[in-house]
């Protein structure tokens, strides 16, 4: 982020602490609950924004070298992402062109070629198919027409975006929707992977999304958890495309530059932040002092009050330099938390419980509606940016009833 941007940003923070007040949509917005609930509109989300659309399946440093692979079913269809002898990335289906087993299990290693469990046809990192089982019993085979079917890959900014259809492109640049400079700052290439989960919960894909959509909940949900860290009801909103980001302000980062009579432009702005993206269609993507949260929410492929959340944590240079520095003064004695433990307390344990009760409120027939306030643009900009995808109307903008008395 470039350092105008990041001045901009805390000093939005700043009046926003001074004065009470976040960002504003401009109006309420009200969301059908079927759009939670409809087992039709499921089925065209997973084809349009599962199949039909480039996704962001992990970061660069998922293959670290030459050999190294990350097979993967979350999106439904099994990929198998390789880096290649020359370092060149990678996608296929993960699908044997003899009889269709996945050649690979899911999970990461490193290995120059599969050989598939079931019958032995083996691969090589860029696809080609090497040899088949008792060639000479089976029958000949064209092996330059049975390579694993590749989909189009990019590598970028530290990212790895897929698309699992074959034979359509895609532009990284044109994706970001004007963050590309902003993801590069990051440094994304000097990140490490340090840990991941997978969370099933019965909550439909876009309430998980939801979850990460306004901090207006924090003083009420997360009292005893974010709360005393975060100022809630308090963040910036800004636009990319069909891309969005937010930033939080901790508590404890803004009370110290200011004990510290620290000028804005020296303020540690990483240290004294949380940044919030919504990256189209499924991701959210954490920035903070310890590094990178990479949460990727898809659907249960039959149940639209199901879904999966498929989260990975990377640690950043600084933050590994400060977890060694203070593992060498505690000599060991004492472990780090880890990221997941304090992540799950607060989204698995409160978060996600919430979302749960809202999903059962969706099917109750209470209501029609659930409504966003100004105070959450976020959830304005999530809804109709999928609306937009699926080719459905904006919901549209109400003016809030303090503005109708």
């Amino acid at each position: 982020m470039v350092r105008e941007e990041r001045q901009r940003i805390l000093q939005e923070l700043q009046n926003g602490i001074d004065n009470g007040i976040t960002a504003d949509a401009g109006g309420i917005l009200k969301a059908p609950v079927t759009d939670f609930t409809c087992p039709d509109l499921l089925q065209k989300e997973q084809q349009i924004f599962f199949r039909e659309s480039p996704l962001l399946l992990g970061m660069s440093v998922d293959l670290p070298g030459k050999g190294s692979y990350l097979a993967t079913n979350e999106t439904g269809v099994p990929i198998l992402m390789t880096r290649d002898k020359n370092g060149e990335f990678h996608a296929f289906f993960n699908v044997c062109r003899h009889r269709g087993a996945q050649v690979v299990l899911e999970g990461r290693g490193n290995r120059d070629r599969f050989a598939c469990p079931f019958h032995a046809w083996t691969y090589s990192n860029s696809g080609k198919l090497l040899a088949v089982n008792k060639e000479q019993s089976f029958g000949c085979v064209d092996k330059n027409r049975q390579s694993l079917v590749e989909i189009p890959a990019q590598e970028k900014y530290g990212m790895l975006w897929v698309l699992p259809t074959p034979g359509r492109q895609f532009d990284v640049d044109e994706i970001l929707g004007g963050l590309a400079t902003e993801m590069d700052s990051w440094d994304l290439h000097d990140i490490e992977f340090n840990e991941e989960q997978t969370l099933k919960a019965d909550i439909n894909w876009k309430l998980a999304i939801d979850t990460f959509g306004e901090n207006y909940h924090f003083d009420v949900l997360h009292k005893e958890t974010l709360a005393p860290e975060i100022f809630g009801n308090l963040q910036t909103s800004d636009v990319f495309g069909r891309n969005y980001r937010m930033v939080f302000a901790l508590k404890s980062g803004f009370n110290y530059v200011h004990e510290k009579n620290m000028p804005m432009e020296e303020w540690p702005f990483r240290w004294i932040t949380l940044g919030v993206y919504f990256l189209y269609p499924n991701v959210i993507f954490l920035v903070d002092r310890q590094g990178i949260d990479l949460l990727r929410m898809y659907p249960d492929e039959n149940n639209p009050g199901k879904s999966r959340t498929h989260h990975r944590f990377y640690l950043g240079r600084e933050m590994r330099e400060h977890l060694k520095r203070r593992a060498e003064e505690k000599g060991n004695n004492e472990p780090e938390e880890s990221r997941l433990t304090g992540f799950n307390r607060v989204v698995v344990q409160e978060d996600y419980v919430m979302a749960a009760s809202t999903q059962v409120g969706a099917s109750s027939g209470a209501q029609t509606h659930f409504t966003f306030g100004r105070n959450e643009p976020a959830l304005h900009h999530y809804h109709n940016t999928h609306r937009a995808g699926l080719g459905l109307a904006p919901l549209e903008l109400e003016p809030a009833p303090s503005e109708m008395a």
